[in-house]
């Protein structure tokens, strides 16, 4: 539990709880980090785990307990979450909780992975839960607007209690400085991740075979298991020109991108989460001012195409290759291009603009807006 003090001109406090496998998630990092920069907040509380496993969950409840007696005026609960809300709720009381979903538990387990049928009695307790805990946040922050509207539906809730705050990315970590861009040699395109249903990495890997004939074109690709491993030993039998690694530390990302002439923003995966997210290495990409191939989504539309970004349309791996085989010679557009998305980046999704975001929703100055908003439903 790290305290940030403010300069205690009476602003209010926010405590941010993130208990999660991954506790220094992007996401959370971000939040934390505009937090901070907002101005808004005399203190920020950062409490997080450092236990794996089970353990997590009691770490974090322990310090929420030791946390009442400085009774922090408004909590913020980073993905993943969910189990740690109801605690987070009990030991609030009538403080303020906003809940950053980021993704909707319905969404993941019912819609996008198909663990419960959606008619299931699991799904429908699911969906009955969380929106009773949904209700008695304050406000609920999701990645996109798209995002918080589909949340807003599939759960009965008023559009009102949703707010779209952007991922971003570590400006630190990735800029434009951190990357030099190559002119000769090999075009090589560049795809990394998790390997998500949602990123599309089937398509990725039918646009490599596609593109098998061209010795001038050559894919890596990092991330994934063994289904992934299979899948891209397939792809190169057919042809596929594809280097692949397991695994790639996240202080050697900007290496790996310097190495690199595309980058795979993604997605391309045809899921449903896949129509309403901008993904993590896309804000990378923008802010490391590479050139970036986006899926055509719900929110897509903040781009232009071969002005800031290259769009293809999701789950086409026809199309892919083509706007590959494009950029491969296209060369000299693609740093202006990287230029222009660099730019974007810096007017809607930068660490400037998550935090002027969050200071607004968290205990905004009209507090009666968060309540009629809610009434409205």
């Amino acid at each position: 539990m790290t305290p940030v003090a403010g300069d205690g001109k009476g602003r209010p406090s926010l405590a941010i709880v993130t208990c999660y496998r991954h506790p220094d998630y992007v996401r959370a990092i971000t939040l934390r980090a505009a937090a901070e920069q907002s101005g808004r907040f005399s203190t920020v509380t950062v409490v997080k785990n450092s236990a794996r496993g089970l353990r997590r969950y009691g770490q974090v409840a322990a310090q929420l307990w030791r946390l009442r007696r400085a009774r922090p005026d408004a909590y913020l609960v980073t993905f993943r979450g969910y189990e740690i809300l109801p605690v987070v709720l009990l030991l609030a009381g009538r403080r303020p909780v906003y809940y950053d979903e980021f993704i909707n538990p319905v969404e993941w387990f019912v819609h996008e992975h198909h663990h419960f049928g959606e008619r299931s009695l699991p799904a429908r307790l699911l969906r009955q839960v969380f929106r009773m805990m949904m209700r008695r946040t304050a406000g609920v922050l999701a990645d996109t607007e798209s995002h918080a509207a589909y949340s807003a539906s599939l759960m009965g809730l008023s559009r009102g209690l949703f707010h779209a705050i952007p991922v971003s990315t570590d400006e630190e970590h990735f800029s434009p400085g951190s990357t030099t861009a190559r002119s000769a040699g090999v075009f090589t395109v560049l795809y990394y991740g998790s390997m998500l249903p949602l990123h599309g990495v089937d398509v990725v890997l039918d646009a490599a075979v596609r593109l098998a004939a061209d010795e001038g074109i050559r894919f890596h690709l990092v991330g994934g298991d063994e289904e992934t491993m299979e899948a891209i030993r397939r792809a190169v039998e057919a042809g596929a020109r594809i280097d692949y690694t397991e695994w790639v530390d996240y202080a050697e990302l900007p290496a790996l991108f310097s190495r690199s002439d595309l980058m795979l923003g993604g997605p391309f995966g045809v899921t449903v989460q896949s129509r309403f997210v901008i993904t993590g290495k896309t804000y990378q990409f923008l802010a490391s001012a590479l050139p970036t191939v986006i899926g055509e989504n719900l929110e897509s539309h903040v781009f232009s195409h071969r002005g800031d970004a290259l769009i293809v349309r999701r789950g086409d791996g026809a199309a892919l290759a083509a706007e590959i085989a494009w950029a491969s010679v296209h060369r000299d557009e693609l740093t202006a291009i990287g230029s222009s998305g660099r730019v974007l980046y810096e007017e809607r999704f930068s660490n400037a603009d998550v935090a002027s975001l969050l200071g607004r929703v968290i205990l905004p100055e009209d507090p009666a807006q968060v309540e009629q908003a809610r009434d409205a439903e």
